[in-house]
């Protein structure tokens, strides 16, 4: 669930809640349109010096299978927090197409993001 910004042509957030049906263990987590991120991968792209993103508070729920799949996998639930990638195309380490809804990142950013568990991330050109 996503409040977007009226009129926005890069379905802009104004806020983010993610529910998680399961919880594999990846730093960084995708569901259309938004991108969280464990809190220790938030603290390293803080520390980064990387551009276009924002770190931000946001609202996670754990569904009922969710629950019976992490309990039965003996998971903690995540401390999540939302990466908004605010950036431009070739100004920012961070940023989305408006006609792609994945997340584009630098090579920079990548090699930040490759020191984390990424196992279910799709990784390709742009």
């Amino acid at each position: 669930m996503a409040e977007f910004v009226r009129g926005s042509e890069n379905r802009m957030l104004v806020t983010f809640h993610m529910v998680l049906h399961d919880w594999l263990g990846d730093d960084l987590v995708t569901t259309t349109p938004g991108f969280a991120v464990t809190r220790a991968l938030a603290d390293r792209l803080q520390k980064s010096g990387l551009t276009g993103f924002d770190l931000k508070d946001m609202h996670l729920s754990i569904s009922p299978q969710g629950t019976e799949l992490m309990r039965f996998g003996d998971a903690e639930v995540p401390d999540l927090v939302w990466l908004d990638p605010v950036g431009r195309f070739g100004e920012g380490d961070f940023f989305m197409d408006r006609d792609v809804p994945d997340l584009i990142v630098s090579e920079k950013a990548l090699r930040v993001l490759q020191e984390f568990d990424l196992k279910r991330a799709r990784v390709g050109e742009f």
